[in-house]
């Protein structure tokens, strides 16, 4: 671990946010993740002080359902050389760090320094500093660099985002890759599944989820183009 980057890292973060490290188990595989304290309560008085419209709400830094769900999967795929992964919205990191440490080549993305910096943060906290950590904006063109699969879990709750989200994931994915896809059951995304269907067919499996006395309803979809054999 580069002691000095972190150090560095967290007291930006700090300048921002109060945050805490949790432990994270799934499949038996256990890591450590820094997350933001009392983030309802930033949200809400985020929406109290700042037009809806304009209002940055940091909903990624929750770990969320969809994401553990996704870890699980990708920790159950067998590690495959050669085979890039690419996370997308990555948030805290959470299924992208879990696949990294059972040794596939994940890079992780997301589109603000301030979500980089938690993600950064947590690959050094878990000993996986070499992962790669990279900017990606739907809205701008993308890199020519080609992924096999392309993950994400609750990235299709911003209608703004549907159209650059589809025409990203037409120009990263492989002729052959997969996209994987978690998100809650119960957020409507009619209107992104419509757009994607223009170009990719999918697989819908549903799940539930158990945490103490709650259930969450999770769907896992993977997408692959209408034009592969």
């Amino acid at each position: 671990m580069t002691n000095g980057e972190l150090d560095k890292i967290l007291q930006a973060i700090e300048k921002d946010y109060k945050t805490e490290i949790v432990p994270i188990t799934v499949s038996g595989q256990s890591l450590r993740c820094l997350k933001i304290v009392d983030l309802d309560e930033i949200i809400l008085e985020r929406l109290e002080t700042t037009d809806l419209n304009e209002a940055e709400l940091p909903y990624w830094g929750k770990i969320w359902e969809a994401s553990i769900l996704l870890a699980a999967y990708l920790i159950a795929q067998p590690v495959v050389p050669g085979r890039k992964i690419l996370e997308i919205g990555t948030g805290l990191g959470v299924s992208g760090l879990f696949a990294a440490s059972c040794g596939h080549d994940v890079t992780l993305s997301d589109h603000k320094e301030e979500i980089i910096r938690f993600i950064r943060a947590n690959t050094l906290l878990n000993n996986l500093d070499n992962v790669p950590v990279i900017s990606v904006d739907w809205t701008q063109p993308a890199s020519n660099q080609l992924y096999d699969w392309i993950v994400g879990s609750e990235v299709v709750y911003h209608r703004s985002t549907y159209d650059s989200m589809v025409q990203f994931l037409q120009q990263s994915l492989k002729p052959s890759g997969t996209i994987f896809l978690a998100k809650s059951t119960s957020l409507p995304a009619n209107v992104f599944f419509s757009k994607l269907t223009q170009y990719f067919k999918f697989k819908q499996l549903d799940k539930v989820m158990r945490s103490g006395d709650q259930e969450f309803a999770i769907s896992l979809y993977a997408i692959k183009r209408k034009d592969e054999i």
